[in-house]
């Protein structure tokens, strides 16, 4: 019966740990997608940048709504806040509620094609 038990609360951690990692992944893959937008915005306005950073959560399937992203540009610095909420599911059947905060910036940069001249 003890056995049974300890393999019943291992069995829990494992299911725990798994679901949380995955939600911890599709966060760092997210945050660093949105850094590459951030560093390849150069010459994009901050609608075109927000624009993009929805295309990012869509294909991550990152439950987030266009007001929980802000793009702000300074000369040629980037800004992006995101923040969304999720539940990871931490005993079968109960979802814990986490919110999940990003903030990156990027200096950007534009690349030039041989034979074009800089901007």
């Amino acid at each position: 019966m003890k056995t049974l038990i300890k393999l019943t609360i291992a069995g829990l951690v494992i299911h725990a740990t798994w679901r949380a990692g995955s939600a911890y992944w599709v966060y760092y893959q997210f945050r660093d997608n949105l850094q590459q937008v951030a560093l390849f915005s150069a010459g994009q306005s901050e609608q075109e940048v927000h624009d993009r950073a929805l295309e990012v959560a869509s294909e991550l399937k990152v439950p987030i709504e266009p007001e929980q992203i802000a793009v702000r540009r300074q000369d040629e610095h980037t800004f992006i806040d995101a923040s969304y909420k999720t539940g990871i599911e931490v005993l079968p059947r109960y979802r814990y509620p986490w919110e999940f905060k990003l903030n990156v910036d990027a200096w950007s940069i534009s690349i030039v094609k041989p034979g074009e001249a800089p901007q």
